[in-house]
C-alpha cells in the first residue's frame, strides 16, 4: 500500500507532465501565421480587417475600413462590353462589384479569369502578356469617368518557381503588383501560394492585402481619395479571387 502511495503520484505528474507537452505542441500548431508587411507602410498604416469573406457566396459582400464592396455576381449578363475586356463572354470565371469609400464614392470592377488561350492576345493591347501564360487573372475598373485595368499572372503558381506578378494601370496610375512570400517574423512561408500582395509606385509599397484567414488591408493615407478607392478595389478583387485554386483552362 505504500509503494502505490508513492507511486501513485509520480504516475500523476507524469500524466500531467504529458498533457503539458502536449498543449505546447498544439498551442504551437494552431498559431494563426501573418504575413510580412513593410515596414514603412506598417509603421503609418493600421491593418484594416477583412469581414465578409468566408460564408454565403450569394450577394456577397466584404468590408475593411472604410471600404465596402458588393454584392459581388459571379456571373455577368452575355454581351458586356467595356473599356480593354471586349466581349470575353467565353471566360469561366466572371466577377462582377462595386467598391465604396465612406463618402460613397463608387468605383465599378469588372474582372475575369479562366481565360482561353485564344482570349490572351486581346489583352496583349496594353500589356505584355506571355501568350503561354494559363493562370491570368484580370478587372476593368471604372472611376469618375476614367477606366483602369489590372493584370496578373501566376496567382495560383508556387511563388518559389513562378513569382505571381501584376500591374495596375490608368491616368495618372501605374502600380506593381508583387507577391508576398514571407511571414510576419521574416522567415518563408511553406504555403504553396502566396500569402499576400503588395500594391507599389515607384518601388514604395503603397498598400497591402493579406489573403490569408480572412484577410486584412492595409492602404497608405498619403494616396489621394481617388487612389485609395482604386486599391482597395483591387484589394477586393485579390481576396475573391485567392480562393480559386484553378488554373485557366487548356481550350483554344
Amino acid at each position: 500500500m505504500r509503494s502505490m502511495a508513492v507511486f501513485e503520484p509520480c504516475k500523476s505528474a507524469g500524466s500531467q507532465f504529458t498533457i503539458f507537452l502536449v498543449s505546447l505542441i498544439l498551442l504551437s500548431g494552431c498559431t494563426v501565421p501573418y504575413m510580412q508587411v513593410d515596414p514603412q507602410l506598417s509603421a503609418s498604416t493600421a491593418a484594416m480587417p477583412v469581414s465578409g469573406r468566408e460564408g454565403w457566396l450569394i450577394n456577397q459582400q466584404l468590408s475593411f475600413g472604410q471600404f465596402t464592396s458588393g454584392p459581388v455576381k459571379r456571373s455577368w449578363t452575355t454581351g458586356y462590353t467595356i473599356p480593354f475586356i471586349l466581349r470575353f463572354s467565353g471566360a469561366k470565371e466572371q466577377l462582377g462589384f462595386s467598391t465604396f469609400n465612406g463618402a460613397r464614392d463608387k468605383a465599378e470592377l469588372f474582372c475575369l479569369g479562366k481565360l482561353r488561350e485564344r482570349d490572351l492576345p486581346v489583352l496583349n493591347r496594353s500589356f505584355e502578356v506571355n501568350l503561354k501564360t494559363r493562370d491570368v487573372f484580370t478587372c476593368a475598373i471604372a472611376l469618375d469617368d476614367e477606366s483602369f485595368e489590372l493584370y496578373s499572372e501566376n496567382l495560383n503558381q508556387n511563388p518559389r518557381f513562378k513569382a505571381p506578378t501584376g500591374q495596375l494601370k490608368g491616368p495618372g496610375v501605374n502600380l506593381a503588383i508583387s507577391a508576398v512570400g514571407s511571414l510576419e517574423g521574416g522567415q518563408s512561408s511553406w504555403s504553396t501560394t502566396a500569402l499576400g500582395y503588395e500594391l507599389l509606385s515607384d518601388g514604395e509599397v503603397v498598400a497591402a492585402v493579406e489573403t490569408l484567414n480572412d484577410g486584412r488591408v492595409w492602404i497608405s493615407s498619403e494616396l489621394s481619395d481617388q487612389h485609395q478607392l482604386l486599391a482597395a478595389s483591387v484589394a477586393t478583387a485579390l481576396l475573391l479571387r485567392s480562393s480559386l485554386a484553378e488554373h485557366n483552362d487548356d481550350l483554344l
